[in-house]
């Protein structure tokens, strides 16, 4: 076989392989910005009169996280003396057993202190629990600050068992530590449980040792330790990575960024597409955490549903080689902004210390993250082009193709979860 026709057959194959995955990618579904599913567990990091001080606010799963894990393992009851089972109607649910921890405080407040492991220099501190107090769910109240710890904790113990999947648990630990502003890395001390459907897990932690403090996230139950060293650059590199990785990660957005590259290529009308949408997104993102956006039920599930409807419009407007107004696509970045803000605020908390910079941060993130995607295609685009060009039209308009029917189903599905939620 004549060395061109190989090098063919190789190129086709390659670009076969790379439309297949592309093609099974597609058949994935876009994860959701925002889950009503999400809880936070925040560590705050403190020194007082020269004590290392840690401020927690945990679901209360957490705290019992290795009991849970187990109990999902074995499909066996929870056996806890602070857990009270009930029978009910619509099913069985456990509530905290408020007259047992208050009959057995130390018994209570040493699963509290083995929850989280903190550590310095490789070696575990030894903890101290200083006060607790729990509550029925979340507090609007927030944790962000030293004086809202203290305020947290200082607030009564219910007299009523809360539920236990909604009930919040407040404690202070103090460590023994021989340098309170080191370098401190944190754990969990029980091994994870499994999330329900629809669930997801964060950390929110913030230094408050340095002024003004600075905050950092970490997703999961923090299986692997988590380092708070209380420096703005290393925060701010935090979030650089947490905005690229989340226009990585949001299939959403990443077709977007596809198609506007697909509709006009390599041209001086791309540059001025992406500006507009980035001005676009950078707008709603930063008006989103200045209280800029409404709290209806409904909003969310809305602008998910058009954010599907804006891909399905590139897409569409890429195949018939109309890439659309500088307007539009500021409009299409106002939506995919809000969709930003959903996951950051997911993942920082709006009442952060450290807001304007983290916001900057990640934003400078997603522009990381969309420019590589922008590269990738358009890497893509050249190879092709100058490699095996007969197939670059069909794989083109093959994977717009593939673009709108995945937005559409999207849209349907969305349009579902908004309906549910008026």
């Amino acid at each position: 076989m004549p060395q061109s026709h190989k090098c063919t057959s190789a190129l086709n194959f390659v670009f076969f392989s790379l439309f297949l995955v592309l093609a099974i990618l597609l058949t994935q579904p876009a994860s959701a910005h925002f889950s009503e599913g999400t809880k936070v567990r925040t560590i705050l990091v403190a020194e007082q009169n020269g004590i290392l001080v840690v401020y927690v606010r945990a679901p209360a799963p957490l705290v019992f996280s290795d009991l849970v894990g187990k109990a999902q393992v074995d499909q066996t009851p929870l056996e806890s003396p602070f857990l009270r089972y009930e029978a009910t109607g619509t099913g069985n649910r456990y509530r905290l057993n408020m007259s047992a921890i208050a009959q057995d405080r130390s018994s209570f407040e040493t699963r509290l202190t083995e929850a989280l492991v903190f550590s310095q220099a490789g070696l575990d501190l030894s903890a101290k629990i200083a006060g607790f107090t729990v509550h029925m769910q979340r507090p609007q109240s927030g944790f962000n600050s030293l004086s809202a710890a203290k305020a947290a904790i200082a607030e009564p113990t219910p007299r009523l068992d809360p539920l236990f999947g909604q009930a919040m648990v407040d404690y202070v630990v103090h460590l023994n530590s021989q340098d309170p502003m080191g370098i401190l890395s944190v754990h969990a001390g029980y091994d994870p449980l499994v999330p329900g459907p629809g669930v997801t897990l964060d950390n929110h932690l913030i230094d408050a040792r340095i002024s003004p403090p600075v905050s950092l996230t970490a997703p999961g139950q923090l299986e692997t330790p988590v380092v708070i060293d209380g420096s703005p650059l290393s925060t701010f590199g935090h979030f650089v990575f947490q905005g690229a990785l989340h226009i990585l990660e949001g299939l959403d957005h990443v077709l977007l960024v596809i198609a506007m590259a697909l509709g006009v290529g390599a041209t001086r009308k791309l540059i001025y597409l992406v500006t507009a949408f980035t001005l676009g997104h950078s707008v709603t993102l930063i008006a989103t955490f200045l209280g800029a956006t409404p709290s209806w039920p409904w909003f969310i599930p809305a602008v998910e549903a058009a954010i599907a409807a804006s891909v399905l419009y590139a897409a569409i407007a890429a195949m018939i080689q109309r890439s659309g107004s500088l307007l539009v696509f500021a409009g299409i970045g106002l939506l995919h902004g809000l969709g930003f803000s959903f996951v950051l605020g997911d993942i920082l908390g709006r009442d952060a210390p450290d807001l304007v910079p983290a916001l900057l941060a990640f934003n400078i993130g997603i522009e990381l993250g969309q420019l590589a995607i922008l590269a990738a295609t358009l890497g893509i685009v050249f190879l092709m082009k100058h490699l095996a060009e007969p197939a670059l039209r069909p794989v083109r308009l093959g994977a717009l193709s593939g673009i709108a029917i995945l937005s559409t189903w999207w849209i349907a599905e969305r349009i579902n979860g908004l309906v549910y939620s008026v």
